[in-house]
């Protein structure tokens, strides 16, 4: 191993700086991981595990002889593999791994700047190459990154295709699944049109809890703000950049999504240049989920706001005491002040961060992009693998943490069943002793980049969690009590769902039962006031039914409905609060 710092050292240096030292190891050579490439914007790097044997496993991207590698992850140990691809695209920004049609099996998107983007059927690890087939483009398209999501919630993974075209010719795409294996443009149909930004990437994440993927792109160069499109449920998106204090103009690389404070609702960190003072951003930004549809920035007091050339940024819990850390590639490569180029925050326990120099990663100069998170060798604690840019290989960052304080953990893997078979978009609630952490689950996080499908969360020093709750995109709740740590719990959608008296009226509205053959009933909290509606829609968005409503729950009969989906919505002083779907049988 490259770097070792003793346990006394951090223990001391824990005394004095009052926050815990996490120890990381540079660990690429011992475990048989070797790739590099020289790409001048970098790649991204997935840590997904594509052959579903409980193992993260590393996919990177490249450049010409050697656009894509497979490292099979065999007990801790990789193993370089190759399969037969056709066609593969000479460079690669990024590859990542998704079951788009829901067979089980991970299927491959290449996402190629300067080539054709690829999709590559699995079928038990022949590929075949189903782009044309598919009705995805046949075309250099120049993409950074694709980014999947259920954007209608029909239990398909939809694509958003992030097209960086200087020239602002080749616009952005939204490709809806169909569900038979091809995919259409809705570009015009979703209202999000034909434009081109400049994206480095669109990210599907639900910024208001409604149960809705949104779509948030963020774009280079300072031509276009950063974007947020609103998913209105009915397959349309509203522009509400304006309204969310969202339209940053910055040279936006890449996002990091979570819920860093356990407040509910997903925070935003955008990795950007150096500060420059025409424009208002300082450097990184972080947005901060107010609750109310809003965002406010808190880069600087929180401590985050990094000041360098920066890509790739993750939220991880490095040290699982139940607090989310930050993790942030970079490019300069200088150790001035004893600063380099990536930085690791640590979060203190009254939200804000600080940043430590003496974890592991104070002799990492390399130029670094794309980073993913993911445990390599299953003790528990998330690693990181990092894409540098030649002469710097790629990085596997071992976290040992636990040989300070052995903090328990928990991994959440998820089955979809009538949402996507990945889970993507499926928002987990845990609880630890009344405290509870949030994550949701996506396709692309950091900078064109997969981190590990399996969700860790750090648990401290409880043995047992208090609950743990799946709300999935089909409207779904699992729900599972007293669950042991130190385990990876694997939850199929509506195998554990939750009892009707189990329901809280902390929760937004309910729909149950749903699927239903009848009558539902449908309860919304009780300290909403003003003018409540109750709004029933078709697959098209055609207005079936409507129920003005005086109390927090009613009944409604469905004997009436054929059988398909509907989608169901309420209104509040004529404003649109949630929509959930609903499955007639």
């Amino acid at each position: 191993m490259k770097y070792y710092y003793t346990t006394f050292l951090c223990c001391l240096l824990s005394s004095l700086f009052g926050y815990s030292q996490v120890l990381f190891d540079e660990v690429s050579e011992d475990v048989n991981f070797h790739f590099s490439n020289a790409v001048f914007f970098g790649t991204g790097v997935s840590f997904c595990d594509f052959n579903n044997d409980g193992w993260d496993d590393i996919t990177v991207s490249g450049d010409d002889g050697e656009s894509i590698g497979f490292f099979r992850n065999i007990d801790g140990v990789f193993e370089e593999v190759t399969y037969e691809l056709e066609q593969l695209p000479v460079s690669l920004k990024q590859a990542v791994w998704i079951d788009f049609d829901n067979d089980g099996d991970k299927d491959l998107f290449l996402a190629s700047e300067d080539d054709k983007n690829r999709l590559y059927r699995n079928d038990d690890f022949i590929f075949t190459d189903i782009t044309i087939a598919a009705g995805l483009p046949d075309a250099v398209l120049k993409t950074n990154s694709g980014s999947w999501g259920d954007y209608d919630n029909d239990g398909d993974l939809d694509l958003f295709l992030s097209n960086r075209d200087l020239d602002q010719i080749i616009p952005n795409m939204l490709f809806k699944n169909n569900g038979d294996g091809t995919f259409e443009n809705v570009n015009e149909l979703s209202d999000i049109g034909d434009v081109s930004m400049i994206t480095f990437q669109g990210t599907f994440f639900d910024y208001n809890n409604d149960g809705w993927l949104d779509i948030f792109l963020i774009n280079d160069r300072k031509v276009t703000a950063n974007i947020l499109y609103h998913n209105n449920g009915n397959g349309t998106f509203t522009d509400i950049t304006t309204e969310a204090e969202a339209g940053y103009v910055m040279d936006a690389m890449s996002v990091g999504l979570d819920d860093y404070n356990a407040d509910g609702f997903i925070d935003v960190y955008i990795t950007n240049t150096a500060y420059d003072s025409e424009f208002p951003v300082p450097a990184n930004a972080l947005m901060k989920n107010d609750g109310d549809g809003t965002f406010s920035e808190i880069a600087i007091s929180s401590g985050v706001s990094f000041d360098r050339v920066s890509w790739g940024a993750n939220f991880i819990d490095m040290d699982n005491n139940g607090r989310l850390d930050l993790y942030v590639s970079g490019v300069d490569n200088t150790n001035d002040n004893g600063e380099v180029s990536a930085a690791f925050y640590y979060q203190n326990e009254d939200a804000s961060f600080t940043r430590i120099l003496s974890n592991g990663f104070e002799t990492d100069l390399a130029h670094s992009f794309g980073n993913a998170s993911g445990d390599y060798n299953n003790d528990g604690y998330l690693d990181m693998v990092v894409a540098n840019r030649e002469p710097y290989t790629f990085d596997l960052w071992n976290n040992r943490y636990h040989e300070l304080v052995p903090n328990n953990w928990l991994k959440v893997n998820l089955e979809g069943v009538e949402s996507n078979r990945d889970g993507y978009g499926s928002r987990i609630e845990v609880s630890i002793n009344g405290e509870k952490q949030y994550r949701i689950t996506a396709s692309v996080e950091s900078y064109l980049s997969q981190n590990s499908d399996i969700e860790t969360f750090g648990v401290g020093e409880a043995t047992v969690v208090d609950y743990v709750k799946v709300t999935w995109l089909s409207g779904h709740v699992d729900f599972i009590e007293d669950v042991t740590a130190n385990q990876i719990l694997n939850i199929v959608e509506g195998q554990s769902p939750l009892a009707l008296e189990d329901i809280r009226r902390d929760f937004e509205m309910q729909i149950y039962p749903n699927p239903t053959e009848g009558m539902i009933t449908i309860k919304i909290p009780e300290d909403i006031a003003g003018n409540n509606e109750i709004k029933i829609y078709n697959i098209l968005g055609q207005l079936i039914a409507a129920y003005p409503i005086q109390s927090n729950e009613i009944q409604v009969s469905t004997n009436n409905l054929h059988k398909g989906t509907y989608f169901v919505s309420y209104f509040t002083n004529n404003q649109l609060t949630q929509t959930m779907k609903l499955i007639k049988l």
